[in-house]
């Protein structure tokens, strides 16, 4: 991998709170100049997404998020492409959190009843309290410190596909770093909606979470799901290797990422194989898997892609 890639896995992988966001943004900018790029930033309220690439020229898109999120005690258990798994993996996360609920009460219970103030009433502001506290524990805690999978191998597949991509094809594509997609896909929300004339018709390839498994699943919006032509170029693009496979998800599925702001757009991430092609350890400190060989299939199809691109280019 490149240094700047491997600073980031070193020095960079918190980029949770604003002052971190910052430093992170300034180090992309500062490196990426080195290799000819002039990165900018889409500054839209709280969002502050990091621009590579000339969007007016570009015929593609590659994406990723660079924020990080908060460190739970639990993983947020994915299983996109099975019914019956998605059930059952959003019943464990309920579970996990009612347990957490049930604690936090305990706790407000015996100060309401050490205080002589416990009944009905109080228990109902416990429980709400509790509740609020869960969600700004998700959403504004403690930063994790390992990101490898959620999203430092996006980021990295992003940063790797940039440097390796030959100067005279850089008008072909644009790349572009999501802010606050753990607040909810605020980042790409702001971009879509300003540069909305820029992305029509044009195809966002999404990275997030790619790092972590030997399966690689690209999952296209329903715009483009039944348009083989499209998916026999990216698989061929991304091509399978001794270790790796690479997959098109054409059944029932979906990828919960920025890609949902996109209406031509794959979701990518990798996937462990069980009874269900399943993603765990994300947001906990177990999230320490970067698997180089992902990244390194990956962003070379970004620049076979690219290549393709431009030898069917109308001269």
């Amino acid at each position: 991998m490149n240094e700047i890639s491997c600073k980031i896995l070193d020095y960079y992988q918190v980029r949770k709170t604003k002052k971190q966001k910052e430093e992170f943004r300034k180090y992309i900018i500062h490196e990426l100049n080195q290799y000819g790029y002039c990165p900018r930033i889409q500054n839209k309220g709280i969002n502050n997404n990091i621009i590579i690439g000339n969007m007016e020229k570009a015929k593609i898109f590659c994406t990723a998020h660079y924020d990080t999120q908060a460190v739970l005690p639990f993983p947020n258990l994915i299983v996109p492409n099975n019914f019956f798994g998605l059930i059952l993996s959003q019943l464990a996360i309920i579970i996990c959190v009612l347990i957490l609920i049930f604690l936090i009460n305990i706790v407000f219970i015996k100060l309401f009843v050490w205080t002589g103030l416990f009944n009905g009433f109080e228990l109902s502001i416990a429980s709400s309290i509790s509740w609020l506290i869960i969600m700004i524990w998700m959403l504004f805690g403690k930063a994790n410190k390992h990101t490898a999978n959620d999203n430092t191998s996006g980021v990295v597949t992003i940063i790797e596909s940039a440097i390796k991509l030959p100067e005279d094809f850089r008008d072909e594509i644009s790349f572009v770093l999501f802010d606050n997609e753990e607040l909810g896909l605020l980042g790409s929300a702001a971009f879509a909606k300003e540069y909305k004339e820029y992305i029509k018709n044009k195809l966002i390839i999404n990275f997030d979470c790619v790092s972590d498994a030997n399966d690689i699943f690209f999952f296209p919006t329903k715009q483009i799901k039944n348009d083989q032509s499209k998916h026999e170029v990216i698989i061929k693009t991304f091509a399978s290797t001794n270790y790796i496979n690479v997959h098109m998800n054409k059944g029932f599925g979906f990828y919960p990422s920025d890609n949902f702001n996109f209406k031509y757009a794959y979701g990518v991430c990798s996937l462990k194989k069980g009874l269900f092609y399943y993603l765990d350890r994300i947001h906990t400190s177990r999230d320490i898997i970067f698997n180089e060989e992902n990244i390194e299939l990956l962003s070379d199809g970004v620049c076979k892609l690219v290549n393709t691109i431009h030898l069917h280019k109308p001269q």
